[in-house]
């Protein structure tokens, strides 16, 4: 029987009750049990919903007066659960490959019902008009996409980026519908000496949400310079004491899981009771194949529960299970502010994920605002033109060229004319990571002085082609991890400036792909065996496709199969990111006539909080 307070919610709801004056919902979801975060309980209750919003949760199924009135949707749940919508807290759209409109379309139906997103990879290649195009694309989704302001353009002071974003670009979108704040402040080295510009940035978000970026401290004083910036939260951490050293000085932190940096293994342990309210998940980049196969946040919820141990987590299952979807919901949601989700109680937004396992966490049914999402609901987004915005033909060579010569790739050095080998820096991979190694290798040298790759051992060359139309400089390297015995791969997607990045077997191959991705007006090229193999053409901004999510996945499958190996799946993310030198520890960069080095490095466990420049050659070091 209802209790009294289900009567009253029944006589403000129901027709049955003082029918002239009752406000009917638009519709009633029964039967279900519901994930109650705030309450961290599961629960029976049936939900009514009206103008996009929960009217009234109604407790232990007494909606039943409701069910009559064929003016109210009914939605039966019975047997299943009903999850707040999910909450992606930090990604860059640009790096699933694809606009906006088709990331509202991949996810919501996964149960992501808002994001919040940076777009500083589209900011670092046009400057301001990407926030422009993302605000714009915002305003014509489905999904709730909120966004940070990007506040580190380029993102060190050795960058090489197509545009430059100071305080005074970012003061007039401080106030526009959808930004959250700073997204991550990446200038570590800018908050540990005072830079004026980081103060000029950190002055204007005084008082707002701001984001961060703390890959590799834990060191408590240092972190605490960065907390008292005002910094709330991190998504950099690999490992759980660097987390807890983090959580300590009072960082909330983002468990990413994503393409490229897959850190919740890692993680999972401080999934406890003493971290409550504190933890959250995000991608941060995620490839649309990796969606339509295994998911978004939904991945991140069935792998985090899949994780559980009694010892680690506590014997109640049900209850890590429950902070699980409170990481997914509101505890995202609070970190943002947001008031009207993450949560099922009358107020809040109706956003809600209808699931028949919480452990194995598929969506059945989703419902964005009330309306439940489906592909009448999803195509009613108008589309944005990118063009608008300059987003395309961003991809130029020096001078104006439509190719390069595979003699600008080269690695000479005068001061090795006359030996037959030398010391190298290598740049070596960890699998599943964006971080790298340091390393130190023996390459042969010609007698010219040039030093030579060596793929037997798994040491290739890489460039990185300033793609901007500035210099058109090059620098060039060595790496090992691809295990790339014949062959190329370009990217123009080249974290965080985004130029063009080229790794392989040989330079008249890196140069080939090269070439082919100029033609392509940027994205991906595979060339194997003196010819072109695959391409993932990415004209806007040299960063994401103009086709829909699903012929986009297909493609990458396709790419993948044609480049990628055992024990790098998709080489094309790994690839991105040897040239951020924000993460340590060695990473690529284009010379430029101040600072000629080809390499970068960035160790805060060594207490470097600013990249440097590194020779290449380690002899000269």
């Amino acid at each position: 029987m209802p209790t009294e307070l289900n009567k009253a919610i029944l006589k403000r709801l129901s027709p049955c009750f003082n029918n002239s004056a009752c406000s009917k919902p638009d519709m009633i979801i029964t039967g279900g049990t519901i994930v109650d975060t705030k309450g961290g309980q599961f629960k029976r209750a049936d939900i009514a919903v009206k103008n996009g919003k929960i009217a009234a949760v109604i407790d232990g199924g007494a909606a039943q007066d409701l069910l009559n009135d064929p003016e109210i949707t009914q939605h039966d749940a019975s047997g299943k659960f009903i999850s707040p919508g999910f909450i992606n807290t930090h990604l860059h759209i640009e790096s699933s490959l694809i606009t906006p409109q088709e990331y509202s379309r991949m996810i919501t139906p996964r149960g992501t019902t808002t994001i919040v997103c940076d777009p500083h990879e589209a900011a670092n290649v046009i400057g301001t008009p990407a926030f422009d195009f993302f605000l714009d694309s915002a305003q014509e989704s489905i999904l709730d996409i909120y966004m940070g302001i990007s506040t580190c353009v380029p993102s060190m002071s050795l960058g090489s980026s197509g545009a430059e974003i100071n305080a005074i670009d970012m003061k007039p979108y401080l106030d526009k519908p959808g930004v959250v704040g700073a997204a991550e402040y990446m200038d570590i080295g800018g908050m540990m000496s005072g830079a004026p510009k980081t103060l000029e940035i950190m002055d204007l978000f005084k008082g707002r949400y701001i984001g961060g970026h703390i890959p590799g401290i834990s060191d408590p004083a240092a972190l605490q310079i960065i907390r008292d910036f005002g910094v709330q939260d991190d998504h950099e951490c690999t490992s759980a004491p660097e987390a807890k050293a983090k959580l300590d000085v009072g960082f909330n932190i983002m468990i990413r899981e994503g393409t490229a940096a897959k850190n919740l293994d890692a993680l999972i342990p401080i999934i406890t009771p003493d971290n409550d309210g504190r933890l959250m998940f995000c991608t941060d980049d995620r490839h649309p194949d990796e969606v339509q196969d295994a998911g978004e946040v939904d991945y991140i919820i069935r792998k985090a529960i899949a994780g559980y141990d009694a010892d680690t987590h506590g014997a109640d299952k049900g209850a890590y299970i429950m902070r699980v979807y409170q990481m997914a919901t509101l505890w995202a949601a609070e970190n943002f502010g947001f008031e009207d989700r993450g949560y099922i109680n009358a107020g809040a937004r109706a956003d809600l994920v209808i699931l028949n396992s919480l452990e194995d966490c598929r969506a059945q049914t989703v419902f964005k605002d009330g309306l439940k999402v489906d592909e009448a609901l999803m195509a009613e987004q108008r589309k944005i033109d990118p063009a608008a915005y300059g987003m395309r033909d961003t991809v130029t060579l020096k001078d104006g060229a439509e190719e390069i010569e595979a003699a600008s790739l080269k690695v000479i050095d005068q001061n090795l004319i006359g030996k037959a080998e030398a010391s190298v820096a290598i740049i070596g991979l960890q699998a599943g990571q964006i971080v790298t190694n340091y390393k130190e290798e023996t390459l042969p040298v010609t007698k010219d002085g040039e030093v030579l790759s060596d793929p037997a051992r798994d040491i290739l060359k890489i460039a990185v082609i300033e793609r901007h139309g500035k210099s058109g400089n090059v620098g060039a390297g060595f790496v090992q991890g691809f295990k790339l015995e014949d062959g190329a791969i370009a990217s123009s997607v080249g974290h965080d400036d985004h130029n063009i990045i080229v790794m392989g077997s040989d330079d008249e191959q890196m140069a080939m792909a090269v070439n082919a991705l100029k033609k392509a007006g940027g994205g991906f090229v595979m060339v194997r065996g003196g010819a072109v193999q695959a391409v993932q053409p990415l004209p806007i901004c040299g960063l994401m496709s103009d086709k829909p999510w699903e012929e986009v996945a297909d493609i990458q499958r396709a790419f993948l199969k044609a480049a990628g190996s055992k024990d790098l799946p998709d080489p094309t993310m790994a690839l991105a990111f040897l040239a951020l030198g924000v993460i340590p520890d060695i990473k690529l960069r284009v010379p430029t006539n101040d600072n000629p080095q080809s390499l970068t490095r960035f160790n805060p466990a060594d207490g470097i909080t600013a990249p440097q420049v590194w020779d290449l050659i380690a002899d000269h070091g």
